[in-house]
């Protein structure tokens, strides 16, 4: 049977055809990698979501959330001394009835990184996911924890 499809030239042009498709597609894919790489060789990554905007709003912010949040992660047992800093994203605006016009209801967190002396224990790390995560109402994913340097 092999014998009689290695003879056969409609098998033997299907393979040529095959053979060069793949010699396309494998060089299509190497000027796509070549082309999306910037000049110093890392990938770049378009946002199409426009980013976050830092104003002096989301600054203060932020600056009274961290501080507050790192006062009540410091109280709990085993975390020790602690430094938090949290990220945000604006919100869509809607327009509702009963719009309190606040500007801070306009950013929703995004994301908290906490250093803390104590994360070295894995149930303090878990703890602090687990507040920091219900506070903000975000993904434990979002919340990431660091044993904090001792040498200061």
């Amino acid at each position: 049977m092999w014998d009689k499809l290695k003879n056969d030239k409609y098998v033997k042009d299907l393979l040529v055809r095959l053979l060069t498709v793949l010699f396309v597609a494998a060089i299509a894919l190497l000027l796509f990698d070549v082309l999306t790489q910037s000049k110093d060789g890392r990938r770049q990554i378009v946002d199409m979501d426009g980013g976050t905007e830092y104003t002096e709003e989301s600054a203060a912010l932020a600056t009274q959330e961290e501080k507050r949040l790192e006062d009540i992660l410091s109280q709990m047992k085993g975390v020790g001394q602690t430094s938090v800093m949290i990220t945000y994203r604006s919100r869509e605006e809607t327009d509702t009835v009963f719009g309190s016009g606040d500007n801070n209801r306009n950013l929703m967190v995004e994301g908290v990184i906490v250093a803390s002396e104590g994360a070295g224990d894995i149930i303090v790390r878990n703890n602090i996911i687990n507040a920091v995560a219900t506070v903000y109402d975000i993904p434990v994913a979002n919340v990431v924890v660091f044993e904090k340097n001792s040498m200061k």
